[in-house]
């Protein structure tokens, strides 16, 4: 029988102190040598922060679809390895099924690992009543104002649960809140004052901007225990007053901050990137030109300052006639036909009129989440023995073709949204463009720019004409 083993590498799920690769390529050859199985391929699902989805798991369903249903066992560590949750454990195990491979765990002996799944959904499904019991005893602690898990630098967990001081942490605390307040000292230099006087952390490392700014923020130190949304004032003795820190805030969020450098800008070519020439079709670029002269009447030399767009083609290639436009000038002529556009009998604007999507889109994810509910209520029944493992694996089956139905049809709908979304945009980029060139003479080079960009697609430029193509 073929084996295809199925591995997850990475730190998230708590998979940090799983076995090197290299290893799990041994386990999976020697248990392949064991069972007497022919090992064909291995997936390794290599993960990481931010990532979403498991490639590797749809590359094995392609795989054993491409190979045909049956002979196929997919080999893996252990039962967690198959989803990041219990339920998509099961989920995946049917799946497999279905699709003629059976599931083996090396590194478990566990004959068959659908009733094993179950029996644990069945454990799992008792202690989240248990679950919800302790969350309900521990709003209930919090909101009698007692400490719940870390207490902050200053305070540790004492008699009846509630926050004592810890008097030099304390002091530190108090310290941090005078630097700041009354010899005006910024989050760095205190972090530095600190540093240099060997004063440490509850871990006995360094003080940072970071934790001196959490510090200076936590309400913990005038009274005020938070937690669950519960804020419970008075709960424990203060380290500073309210009005120090009310005045502490105040002057947090009014700190200037460093304004940008300011740098002096040659004027731009507003046009670049957006005039092509009307012979060859190549961009025309702009082109400054600097040049002085002697003048017959008086001897006196003058300067010249010369800008204006140039067919590239010319420029570079020289494969094209000489085509030129003054900058100044066809820039006028452009923002000038940008106006005559934007007036009521110029041009109207297309508004596509778009079928509401949100009472389908609702109406889909609703019968999706009937689904998920259905299958957790045929998991209930089959670990509880009141459905047999072949119902479970019919019924699954059916819910299934459904979910991929629906996930289907919705996968249309935000393909449509999407591309409804995008023209709705480029429409109302286009209206508030044209709308804003009435105010031309008042607007910044960068404004200028964003306003041609947002509004034109193409300008096309001869010798007689211009052609303003805007972005429909």
């Amino acid at each position: 029988m073929r084996a295809l083993g199925y591995f997850r590498l990475g730190t998230e799920s708590g998979l940090a102190g799983e076995p090197p690769l290299m290893e799990l390529e041994r386990s999976f050859l020697r248990f392949c040598q064991e069972q007497g199985y022919q090992p064909v391929a291995t997936f390794i699902e290599m993960e990481s922060p931010g990532q979403r989805g498991q490639p590797e798991y749809h590359r094995l369903l392609d795989y054993i679809r491409e190979q045909g249903k049956g002979f196929q066992v997919v080999i893996v560590r252990d039962l967690d390895q198959l989803g990041a949750s219990l339920e998509e454990t099961l989920q995946r195990l049917l799946e497999l099924e279905q699709l003629g491979a059976k599931v083996m765990c090396a590194g478990e002996g566990i004959a068959d690992p659908l009733a094993s799944a179950l029996e644990a959904w069945s454990k799992q499904r008792a202690g989240a009543k248990v679950g919800d019991r302790v969350r309900e005893a521990m709003r209930m602690r919090a909101m009698r104002g007692e400490g719940l898990g870390k207490p902050p630098f200053g305070y540790k967990i004492g008699v009846g649960h509630r926050f004592e001081v810890v008097p030099q942490e304390a002091d530190t605390v108090r310290l941090i809140y005078r630097l700041y307040l009354e010899q005006n000292m910024g989050l760095r230099l205190i972090a530095r004052h600190l540093n240099e006087r060997g004063i440490v952390t509850r871990k006995g490392g360094r003080w940072s901007v970071v934790s001196i700014r959490d510090i200076l923020r936590n309400r913990t130190y005038v009274g005020t225990y938070h937690r669950f949304g519960i804020r419970v004032s008075g709960s424990h003795p203060a380290l500073v007053s309210s009005e120090t820190f009310n005045r502490v805030q105040q002057q947090l969020s009014s700190r200037p901050r460093p304004r940008p450098r300011q740098y002096v800008k040659a004027p731009p070519f507003l046009l670049s990137g957006l005039a092509y020439c009307g012979y060859c079709d190549n961009r025309m670029i702009g082109v400054n030109r600097h040049q002085s002269w002697i003048r017959r009447r008086d001897g006196q030399r003058s300067y010249g300052h010369y800008r204006y767009y140039q067919c590239q083609s010319r420029t570079n290639q020289s494969v094209c006639q000489y085509h030129t436009r003054r900058a100044d000038d066809l820039e006028a002529t452009v923002v000038a036909d940008l106006e005559r556009q934007a007036s009521p009998e110029g041009r109207q604007p297309r508004m596509p009129r778009y079928e509401p999507q949100a009472p389908e889109r609702s109406q889909l994810q609703a019968r999706l989440k009937a689904l998920e509910h259905r299958f957790r209520r045929y998991l209930d029944q089959a670990a509880a023995g009141d459905m047999t493992h072949w119902q479970l694996r019919a019924a699954h089956q059916r819910l299934a073709e459904q979910r991929e139905a629906l996930e289907h049809r919705l996968s249309s709908l935000a393909t449509e949204a999407r591309q409804q979304a995008q023209e709705r945009e480029q429409e109302e980029r286009l209206t508030r463009a044209l709308s804003r060139t009435g105010r031309w003479q008042s607007l910044s080079p960068a404004e200028r720019r964003q306003l041609l960009q947002g509004a034109i697609e193409r300008i096309v430029v001869y010798d007689d004409r211009v052609e303003t193509r805007l972005r429909l």
